[in-house]
């Protein structure tokens, strides 16, 4: 086992309607990624671009910086100053599975903060009726240790869950097998009011794929709890790291700017 450090050369962009705004908000970002102990090993602000769209003047700019931070660290990192692109250069490691955890919480904080903040909750993959692998949770025994032996992660999770016990039990089902992930077991637990119909959790047990859709999982589901049964040691390729950084980073670019248009919207509205 091999734990490291990660070595990445970001691009992050700037834009403001006055000139010089947008170098100084990116100076400024460096100057406090460098007070708080991130290792930034050289960087560069671009000059600024004027561009002009129905007489409305913008002033844009970059910084291309190449850093280096542990990995817990660095996925936290690209959830802050959203990169608009990246290049993973070193990094590759192995991580303990409880150590993975820590990660795949701090993601779900993070996220589930920037959702709560924006009053939106992530949509579920799309899916409908008959996009199931499985006719129902359950996987024997032979073909579990097969699909192990193939690299999958085995995980279990709780989560909340409302509605038809027998429909969330399909959608749970759904879900994750559209996911590539197969469901081994689903056990639903009333907990609260049950007047309004079933309200409790569920406790599921998943054959995951790869480590991308270990965290989409999280993401999507929210877990109260949750434990990587096997392996106990997890492998982070530079593959993983680069679109695990960057669908994080684009998940909070994306909430941002969800706020951002709601918010002119309104103002437009009041006017």
């Amino acid at each position: 086992m091999w734990v490291g450090m990660v070595q990445a050369t970001l691009f992050i962009e700037a834009q403001a309607n006055q000139p010089g705004a947008a170098m100084r908000s990116l100076q400024k970002m460096v100057d406090d990624m460098q007070s708080s102990g991130v290792n930034i090993t050289e960087y560069e602000v671009s000059d600024e671009e004027r561009d002009e769209v129905e007489d409305n003047v913008a002033y844009s700019s970059f910084v291309e910086m190449t850093l280096e931070a542990p990995l817990r660290e660095f996925l936290r990192l690209c959830m802050r100053v959203t990169p608009s692109s990246m290049e993973i250069l070193e990094g590759e490691q192995e991580i303990p599975a409880n150590d993975a955890l820590y990660m795949m919480g701090d993601v779900c904080k993070i996220i589930g903060g920037c959702c709560e903040s924006a009053g939106v909750r992530l949509p579920m993959p799309e899916t409908q009726f008959g996009d199931e692998k499985q006719d129902e949770p359950g996987i024997d025994e032979e073909e579990l240790h097969e699909f192990l032996d193939e690299g999958y992660i085995h995980f279990k999770f709780v989560t909340k869950v409302a509605g038809d016990e027998d429909i969330v039990t399909r959608d749970i089902l759904r879900v994750l097998n559209v996911m590539g992930t197969y469901v081994n077991k689903v056990k639903l637990k009333e907990d609260g009011d049950q007047s309004d119909g079933f309200s409790g959790l569920a406790a599921v047990e998943a054959i995951v794929p790869n480590i991308e859709t270990l965290f989409e999982i999280v993401l999507h589901f929210s877990p109260l709890a949750m434990s990587i049964e096997y392996p106990e040691v997890l492998r982070f390729t530079l593959v993983d790291i680069q679109n695990l950084a960057i669908n994080m980073s684009s998940l909070v670019t994306d909430i941002t700017n969800y706020v951002a248009t709601k918010r002119y919207k309104s103002l437009n509205e009041r006017r």
